[in-house]
């Protein structure tokens, strides 16, 4: 079995939306079935009086469904798509090429390595702890006695190292598309319940009109649950995307030290 490779990243499970939508298709049929079976559906609407709550039609806005539909929850998935923005701001700053593997550091630490400067070598890698690829070259000098297997064993596991690290980052946002659309189903099932015991007061008026408008407030939430899964699944998507590529060229950048590390070394043997 070959190395792990810096780019190589952790797979996501993505079980939990199947779960949702098998919940989801579930609820709506149940409540298809209750319109269905209630014989008010085919009476006509009784008069108002005092006692009749009448139903309200029409789309609501968007800011309606947020504050009259479980308000809590979505206040909640509204704080994971601002993070989800964060995170992905913070990503796309930080994954770029001067970050992991600058071309002027890799120039300065080739040349101190051909000359066979180690120590120096290794002072500027210690001095550039902010960079990804100084601790991998780091390592790589100072077990320059070791063998070649050795040494580019020690560059693939202290670059995985680092690598888990951005992969773990980048995670959140996948957990986040992972847990958005149960946060809205939770949402949809606690309203559903609340509807189906509406349906037992007398007061509802017409019974089939009360249902459906319930139905279409209580999945809200879940289309709430959706958009911000889609954001964080997009923004996912795209800072894989830039990791690999960065994390590809930064791999490539400390092979290329480590065989010039090699060819340097092999002649004081």
């Amino acid at each position: 079995m070959s190395n792990p490779r810096f780019s190589d990243r952790p797979p996501l499970r993505h079980w939990h939306r199947w779960i949702a939508v098998a919940v989801i298709g579930l609820v709506v049929s149940v409540a298809w079935a209750q319109t269905a079976s209630d014989p008010t559906d085919t009476a006509p609407p009784p008069a108002a009086t005092d006692n009749t709550v009448v139903v309200e039609t029409g789309m609501p806005t968007p800011v309606d469904l947020f504050w009259k539909t479980n308000p809590w929850i979505n206040m909640v998935l509204l704080l994971m798509s601002i993070g989800a923005v964060a995170i992905f701001v913070f990503m796309l700053l930080n994954l770029t090429r001067e970050s992991f593997a600058p071309a002027r550091f890799i120039d300065d630490v080739t040349k101190l390595v051909l000359g066979r400067n180690f120590d120096q070598a290794v002072t500027l890698c210690r001095n550039q702890r902010n960079v990804f690829s100084a601790s991998v070259i780091q390592r790589c000098i100072e077990n320059r006695d070791k063998p070649t297997g050795v040494v580019l064993d020690l560059l693939t596991h202290e670059g995985r190292r680092q690598a888990d690290v951005i992969w773990n980052r980048i995670g959140y946002l996948g957990e986040i598309a992972n847990i958005a659309p149960m946060l809205g189903l939770l949402g949809t099932v606690l309203g559903m319940i609340h509807v189906f015991f509406d349906l037992n007061q007398p007061t509802l008026g017409f019974a089939a009109a009360g249902l459906s408008h319930g139905i279409a407030t209580a999945m809200a939430t879940t289309l709430f649950g959706l958009i911000v899964a889609i954001l964080a699944g997009v923004l996912y998507v795209i800072a894989r995307g830039r990791a690999t590529r960065v994390l590809t060229d930064t791999e490539q950048a400390c092979h290329t030290v480590a065989d010039h590390l090699h060819r340097a070394v092999e002649p004081g043997k």
